[in-house]
């Protein structure tokens, strides 16, 4: 699972599950999807924050000392809490747009989807991690000269912290390499407590196989060989909740 903090989990294509409606609606009022998907990140961000920060007993304290924002997971029901208020977000605007009723009609709708999937995400919990690692960036490839066949090849990278585990990957580059050459795999400079970053490659963008066995110190980079392994583990999603801390409801605002 993602972090919370890595940004946006839902996307447009979400959205457009949930309500394929979206995309003609859009078009029609002049609204920005993506623009309504990270408000309502943000506004989730508040709420989270607020329950962050609010006063624990002392045994809590020993156990979870210091949570913080970057610590949450996006847990399905977190995922879903964010998905229901951008639609909501998306036909409010529409309604103010055109002040029809059949718009007027979605953002209720919607608002009370929200309010459901924030109380289910209040019933399960808030997921958290002991030691969060972030995103990775896409990573910096190049060419070096190799007895190889060239070829278009993609690559992810993802960060891994000291006890192993996997951030989510990051985008993924792509390179067009000539005859006799190879793809060089770096990543960028290193966050505040990983302790290497894994490769994903292959020549196929749905089909990049984990490539390293171990992972590799930020400043090394790894040389891709095309058929070496192409049967690894795809590129993850990211950490699996540590703990789950559960929570106090509190008034939804919006």
């Amino acid at each position: 699972m993602a972090l919370f903090a890595d940004g946006p989990a839902s996307t447009v294509a979400d959205l457009t599950d949930e309500d394929s409606g979206l995309p003609d609606v859009a078009a029609t009022c002049g609204i920005n999807a993506t623009t309504k998907i990270r408000l309502a990140h943000e506004e989730i961000a508040s709420e989270l924050g607020l329950w962050l920060d609010r006063p624990r007993p002392s045994l809590d304290l020993v156990w979870a000392p210091s949570l913080r924002i970057e610590q949450v997971v996006v847990t399905p029901e977190l995922k879903r809490w964010e998905s229901m208020m951008a639609l909501s977000l998306v036909y409010r605007d529409a309604y103010f747009s055109q002040l029809a009723d059949r718009y007027q009609a979605k953002w209720e709708e919607y608002s009370q989807l929200t309010r459901r999937a924030y109380d289910r995400f209040v019933a399960c919990g808030m997921g958290l991690v002991n030691n969060p690692v972030r995103k990775a960036a896409p990573p910096m490839l190049t060419s070096v000269p190799g007895p190889q066949k060239g070829g278009t090849f993609y690559a992810s990278i993802a960060w891994v912290n000291d006890r192993g585990q996997e951030g989510a990957a990051s985008p993924a580059s792509s390179i067009t390499v000539a005859d006799s050459n190879l793809m060089s795999v770096s990543a960028g400079d290193a966050p505040a407590g990983v302790a290497g970053f894994q490769v994903y490659a292959g020549t196929n963008l749905d089909a990049m196989a984990l490539q390293t066995s171990v992972a590799l110190p930020a400043g090394l980079s790894f040389t891709y060989i095309p058929g070496s392994v192409t049967q690894g583990r795809l590129p993850g999603t990211g950490q699996a909740p540590d703990f789950v801390r559960p929570l106090v409801r509190t008034i939804l605002r919006g």
